[in-house]
């Protein structure tokens, strides 16, 4: 659709551009509320910016996990042509629910390390998880990554002519849009929550129960094979499975206790 913007002479990938305003967008959000709540956004910055950090590692080691076969293949590919392996591994390819683990676990253990209460931090930190999510999938529009199956007849489509990753001049499904969409309405949700006193750890329950339905649908839309499969599912569908197996009883326990 756009996959570059240029600036000055200078190409920008949009999906580049899209994900740092969304990670602008979390940012300029959590250290608001922090401010709203009177306290010093210092620390828990550290926790922000750590968690971006574990989002990038967890992302792409998923994305790689269904691929350890080939990669063991390619190996000699580092004396041979490394600069192969590079783009053929490492440039590009993440996956969301990799960053969301590698997000959480980098936060859980600032918490730990620091000795600060992780439902409080969390409570202005996971409504800024599907904000961001929802700009990185505009990005991911713009760019064609991710992009959607066929559109049947009558469906609403969107064309690519000059897309690096989609099939060009084929309607496809708008599922990044539909991702994104979803992903500001669960922002919105979360955000109303907060405000009534809900703790981060309740929230996040909330969020991992009603984002792997959604998500777990969608995957169904897509039309790229690069995110992996395990068997008839893909690895984001498994992923969602088991973290509304985890997450579900864990969120209903705390609803009861809370009654």
């Amino acid at each position: 659709m756009l996959p570059f913007l240029v600036l000055g002479g200078r190409p920008i990938p949009t999906y580049s551009l899209l994900t740092l305003l969304g990670g602008a967008a979390a940012w300029l959000y959590f250290h608001h509320q922090l401010r709203r709540r009177g306290e010093n956004p210092g620390q828990a910055e550290q926790a922000f910016w750590l968690g971006i950090l574990g989002a990038l590692v967890g992302a792409k080691l998923l994305y790689l996990l269904p691929r350890l076969p080939q990669l063991a293949a390619d190996l000699p590919l580092l004396v041979s042509d490394p600069a192969l392996f590079t783009a053929r591994y490492f440039s590009g390819g993440f996956v969301f629910y990799g960053g969301l683990l590698g997000a959480l676990g980098a936060v859980v253990l600032f918490c730990r390390r620091r000795r600060v209460p992780f439902a409080r931090l969390a409570a202005v930190l996971i409504p800024a998880v599907p904000l961001f999510h929802a700009f990185g999938r505009v990005g991911c529009f713009l760019a064609g990554c991710c992009h959607g199956i066929p559109a049947p007849a009558g469906w609403p489509a969107v064309t690519f002519r000059v897309s690096p990753a989609a099939p060009n001049g084929v309607p496809l499904v708008p599922v990044q849009l539909w991702e994104s969409a979803g992903c500001l309405l669960l922002f919105l949700l979360l955000d109303r929550l907060r405000r009534r006193g809900w703790p981060g750890d309740r929230l996040l329950l909330l969020y991992l129960v009603l984002y792997a339905p959604l998500r777990f649908v969608l995957e169904w839309f897509r039309g790229d094979a690069a995110r992996g499969f395990w068997g008839v599912l893909s690895t984001s569908q498994w992923v969602a499975l088991s973290t509304v197996a985890v997450a579900l009883p864990l969120l209903v326990r705390r609803m009861r206790r809370r009654t």
